[in-house]
């Protein structure tokens, strides 16, 4: 076989000008890589995260001394995102699986001694032509209300629905309103969470 002495002077060239022939170096194959294996990474990674489920992927990547992209690319793979600044995994570990039955048991056990589902408020909001919100228990529907098309649900208005609901449930479900109390189930909306809408809450004495 002819030996193609040109090619062999640009492969030569290509190891010197990546610093691969030093002086009194004549051996062109690939050193034993010092890099962490992926296994390692992965592992390390995800407990990082068992640790500390707000730790940020830029600090993990720093800790780790690798790249940035790595390092999401390893969260990805094994099933992690984001959610409201924690990590979550795609599929629930074997401790979320136990933690969710021991809720699960702990209000079913709680609603034996006191029946709070049944005391349950829940809001219910449509937004087709007209607005229409609606609170409902167990039972049926206690009350609603529509609203003018493009009229904004800030905080006033909302407390003055739960004046008008507290009426509402007065009139119709007067038993626990008077003994027990309300348990008012509601989303993590701006309105719904305001300092005025907690303060209303507050002074109504229902249990959210």
């Amino acid at each position: 076989m002819e030996v193609n002495k040109e090619r062999i002077r640009y492969n030569l060239q290509f190891f010197f000008d990546k610093g691969r022939l030093k002086p009194g170096v004549l051996d062109v194959k690939d050193a034993l890589c010092t890099v962490r294996p992926v296994v390692e990474n992965v592992d390390k990674i995800t407990e990082m995260i068992e640790v500390d489920r707000h730790v940020s992927s830029r600090n993990i990547a720093q800790e780790l001394k690798t790249d940035h992209r790595t390092v999401l690319n390893h969260l990805r793979k094994a099933g992690f995102k984001k959610k409201l600044d924690v990590w979550v995994p795609h599929q629930l570990t074997p401790k979320n699986m136990m933690d969710r039955i021991s809720f699960c048991e702990a209000l079913v056990k709680q609603n034996e001694i006191d029946p709070f589902l049944k005391r349950m408020e829940t809001e219910g909001l449509t937004a087709r032509k007209v607005p229409l919100c609606i609170w409902s228990d167990w039972k049926d529907i206690i009350y609603y209300e529509l609203h003018p098309y493009g009229q904004t649900l800030n905080s006033d208005l909302y407390c003055q629905q739960i004046y008008r609901l507290k009426l509402a449930i007065v009139q119709k479900r007067s038993g626990y309103a008077n003994r027990r109390g309300v348990v008012f189930h509601q989303d993590n909306a701006r309105q719904h969470t305001s300092a005025v809408t907690r303060q209303k809450l507050w002074e109504l004495g229902w249990e959210v």
